[in-house]
């Protein structure tokens, strides 16, 4: 029989990066506003859509806190380190399929240490929660520690769409 709780917890769901957020000459990941509770035993697809800025001397990197899931992840970002030029600069492109604890590296086109040009990265994929209520949270560092700045960018540029599919 499927509930309405059931079926409303199989709609579509977004959270978003509200604010930027910066790391300078760290390599150590910090929490950003990206972070669910889903609900314990079940499966999800996930599309992170990730908006970020970052020196070529350091990149970004990032990387799930999922103490509760084991995730199957799909990545595609700029190469690391990337090259300097603006943002439409051809750059390499890593395609991956990451192991759950791998962090996900993103290169920069800045050789400034205040990057402006906004870059893309994207995560995407399923996971699965075990019987827990185990918050599920995306954090982000530099890739390389350098005095140059990695911004995640927020004001809703930073998103993930998440949903429940068993």
């Amino acid at each position: 029989m499927l509930t309405a709780d059931r079926w409303n917890s199989m709609l579509p769901q977004l959270v978003v990066q509200e604010n930027d957020q910066v790391v300078t000459a760290s390599v150590t990941p910090i929490n950003t506003e990206i972070s669910i509770v889903p609900e314990a035993n079940a499966t999800y697809l996930y599309w992170l859509y990730i908006s970020y800025s970052a020196s070529n001397s350091c990149g970004m990197r990032w990387q799930w806190s999922a103490p509760g899931a084991i995730l199957c992840s799909f990545t595609q970002s700029i190469a690391s380190p990337g090259s300097s030029g603006s943002a439409n600069t051809p750059q390499s492109v890593n395609f991956r399929r990451p192991a759950n604890t791998t962090g996900r590296l993103a290169g920069g086109s800045d050789s400034v240490t205040t990057p402006v040009n906004f870059h893309s990265a994207y995560d995407s994929g399923s996971f699965t929660t075990d019987s827990t209520l185990s918050p599920i949270t995306l954090q982000f560092a530099q890739a390389v520690s350098s005095g140059g700045q990695a911004i995640l960018r927020g004001g809703n540029q930073t998103r993930l769409a998440y949903q429940r599919v068993a």
